[in-house]
């Protein structure tokens, strides 16, 4: 059983490079630490919601995060029972995704474990990443030092077309971020079909209507998962033309919402692929503890990215 008796939050910013997996969108972050306190344990996580794809806000964080300090002691002693908790405090998806981490990680500390083992993850495997690439060069660099995944995010096909040029035969996600124009997308979808793509995340807008289709190249649904309801999910994972889950805790709620939708992916020959959603260093681990618990064989979206090069640098050690 872990009791927490204290609970203490800040916000803090930083500054990221426009960049790589935060390309053209984002220059800086901003999150609330939170932190929990048991007699022995301390445990902490970060809500960090992710300005224009998240439907809450820092505010909802902070928020939480003072409900929860209200509630102490709080007892616990499995998974569900931490979710429960945070369940309880918000249904706002990155504080939830916090709450649930800190909760998690003092109850690991308190069984000397991890918490993807508290989630029953046996494997050690190191996790494998797809690592992000802008162009050519950096896509040649990455297969260099051993890349054996590239994502790729294009705006338009011509991007995707001349970094598989220059690395043939590497297996390559792209991400369109909903920026490719309906009208144009299955045909878009044809110039591709032929490379080595795994699939594109979230095309155009209402990704998920494509899947009705026969589609040349396989999608992944991504943000489309907030807000799909249950039948429409329940069609998008039967059609032959999903290849994956794209499963973002800070964006989805946490650890419980994520591991349901892995096994749904699971049931459906669907893979279910955990990323980040450009946190600092606390909320990337927490997703990297997430993905050895789902254990699917696939290489994740966990790579070093932008926003963990300058955190300490600002914000210090939490």
């Amino acid at each position: 059983m872990t009791t927490i008796v204290g609970v203490a939050h800040c916000t803090v910013r930083w500054p990221i490079e426009p960049r790589g997996a935060a390309r053209g969108a984002w220059n800086e972050r901003t999150a609330v630490i939170v932190g929990v306190r048991s007699a022995q344990a301390t445990g902490l996580g970060e809500a960090a919601p992710l300005p224009g794809m998240s439907i809450d806000r820092i505010a909802d964080a902070e928020a939480a995060c003072i409900d929860l300090a209200a509630c102490v002691p709080i007892a616990f002693e499995s998974t569900a029972q931490a979710s429960a908790v945070a369940d309880r405090i918000t249904a706002a998806p990155a504080a939830r995704f916090a709450i649930e981490t800190a909760l998690l990680a003092a109850l690991a500390q308190d069984a000397r474990t991890s918490i993807a083992a508290l989630w029953g993850a046996t494997s050690r495997v190191a996790l494998r990443s797809a690592v992000v690439v802008d162009d050519e060069a950096e896509a040649m660099l990455a297969v260099a030092r051993g890349a054996r995944c590239l994502k790729i995010k294009a705006e338009h096909p011509d991007r995707v077309l001349r970094i598989a040029a220059a690395v043939p035969g590497v297996p390559l996600r792209v991400d369109a971020n909903r920026m490719w124009p309906r009208a144009d997308t299955e045909r878009w979808l044809g110039l591709l079909a032929a490379l080595p793509i795994e699939y594109v995340e979230e095309p155009c807008v209402g990704a998920n209507e494509l899947l009705a289709y026969d589609l040349p190249c396989k999608i992944a649904l991504d943000e489309s998962l907030i807000g799909l309801d249950p039948s429409e999910l329940a069609r998008a994972i039967v059609s032959p033309s999903l290849a994956a889950l794209i499963l973002k805790p800070t964006l989805l709620g946490g650890f419980a919402r994520c591991h349901e939708l892995a096994v749904l992916a699971h049931e459906h020959g669907v893979a279910p692929i955990v990323t980040h959603t450009l946190e600092g260093p606390i909320g990337t681990a927490a997703c990297a503890e997430l993905a050895r618990s789902i254990d699917a064989d696939v290489a994740v979206g966990l790579a070093p990215h932008p926003a963990l090069e300058h955190f300490f640098d600002h914000v210090g050690h939490v």
